[in-house]
């Protein structure tokens, strides 16, 4: 599986016919490409309720789509910048957008562009030419087959007339859509490839989204993983169990440890977990003051933020530790601190069958459990996620 790297969905505009609903998008990443992707009325007109285009602001898409899998509804969210200001707004969408989404995030490079046509106002269908898989403008299994041939609409790319050779940079395109004919643009292994082979690979994982200043606990029925003192080197690893899983889980990382694995944070992120804060240096919140309190959230969020450029608003204060000044910092700021009602107390006994038993020995249901990232932890997973399954809960993401 492949991961985008640095890439952003810039929300242009909301544009409808009598027919149809589109969102305008500029797709950010290592080239900038402007289109239209073909939405459901529905989703179109719930992003229309959070959003003021035109206005002031900025409006991010997120990559990232949850689940409720006891309702089958979807939700996802934009974040609305102006300045240095950011904060998230979530809507509810459809399962096509949720699987729209997520052929934008892994769609392969785009390479360069043969014999494009500019299209006169009776256009006759475009021709692609194609010399070889590395000579042509491709996109991903997923991009293509999973947005393109689900709309209904034509897309006709304009690029400005000058072919790039090959390894070159492309320039901006733009891609115009027009009503009543569907071109999608296809290498010849993709259209041998089911949709029900694709969405196999799609995993979405249910969630619990916070609405507290301070969370200690859950809904009964679901427990939540949690994560702290990453990112490191077992990030990738603990990642990975949870998506062979099926598991949810939330990570909360240090400052210092971020500058060190990036890789790892966007790893995390690029697989659908939510990520925390949990300061520069791990201090004792209860003995420093505002400011620095403030210095070792801030620092931790812009660090996670410049990466994953999705907004953070989870934080976990070191050692639990809080007081009046770290309650003002959440409101000022508008995080939401996370605790928990489970400690495994994994970073003390480092044994896999004692951290085990406790889990065992304790009414997950409704937990927040608080995990550490080491050796032990890989070691243990496996078999607490597959005990907690046993007992019919479900293991959720926090947001």
């Amino acid at each position: 599986m492949s991961f985008y790297q640095g890439k952003l969905i810039e929300l242009l505009s909301i544009d409808s016919t009598p027919n149809h609903s589109f969102l305008r998008i500029k797709l950010l990443s290592e080239h900038e490409i402007e289109l239209l992707w073909e939405i459901d009325y529905e989703t179109a007109e719930n992003l229309k309720t959070v959003t003021e285009l035109g206005g002031l602001h900025k409006y991010r898409l997120s990559f990232q789509s949850i689940a409720d899998l006891t309702t089958n509804k979807y939700t996802s969210f934009i974040t609305k910048t102006y300045r240095d200001q950011s904060s998230k707004v979530y809507f509810s969408c459809s399962e096509a957008y949720v699987n729209g989404l997520h052929a934008l995030k892994y769609n392969e490079e785009i390479h360069q562009i043969k014999n494009l046509t500019v299209f006169p106002d009776n256009p006759d269908p475009v021709n692609f030419s194609k010399t070889d898989d590395t000579s042509s403008m491709y996109f991903s299994r997923k991009l293509s087959w999973k947005i393109f041939a689900l709309v209904s609409t034509v897309f006709i790319i304009i690029l400005s007339t000058s072919i790039l050779n090959k390894g070159e940079a492309i320039g901006k395109a733009k891609v115009i859509a027009e009503e009543e004919n569907l071109i999608a643009i296809r290498s010849d292994e993709e259209e041998t490839e089911s949709v029900s082979e694709i969405e196999d690979e799609e995993i979405i994982f249910p969630f619990v989204k916070l609405e507290d200043t301070i969370t200690y606990s859950i809904p009964k029925g679901k427990v939540a993983l949690t994560f702290d003192d990453g990112p490191s080197n077992f990030t990738k690893e603990i990642t990975d169990i949870l998506m062979e899983n099926q598991a949810g889980g939330t990570f909360f990382f240090i400052g210092n440890n971020v500058k060190k694995f990036p890789d790892s944070v966007q790893y995390v992120i690029s697989n659908g977990y939510s990520v925390g804060g949990h300061s520069m240096n791990h201090p004792n919140f209860t003995k420093i003051p505002y400011q620095k309190q403030k210095d070792e959230l801030m620092q931790t969020n812009q660090l996670i933020e410049e990466i994953t450029h999705e907004e953070v608003t989870l934080f976990r204060p070191p050692y639990g530790s809080k007081n009046e000044l770290t309650m003002e910092l959440m409101n000022e700021t508008h995080n939401k601190i996370v605790l928990w009602n489970a400690d495994t107390e994994d970073w003390k006994n480092q044994d896999a069958d004692e951290i085990f038993k406790y889990i065992q020995e304790t009414k997950s249901s409704g937990s927040i459990i608080l995990l550490h990232e080491s050796q032990v932890v890989v070691e243990v997973l496996p078999k607490i996620i597959e005990y907690l399954k046993d007992q019919d809960l479900e293991i959720v993401t926090l947001y």
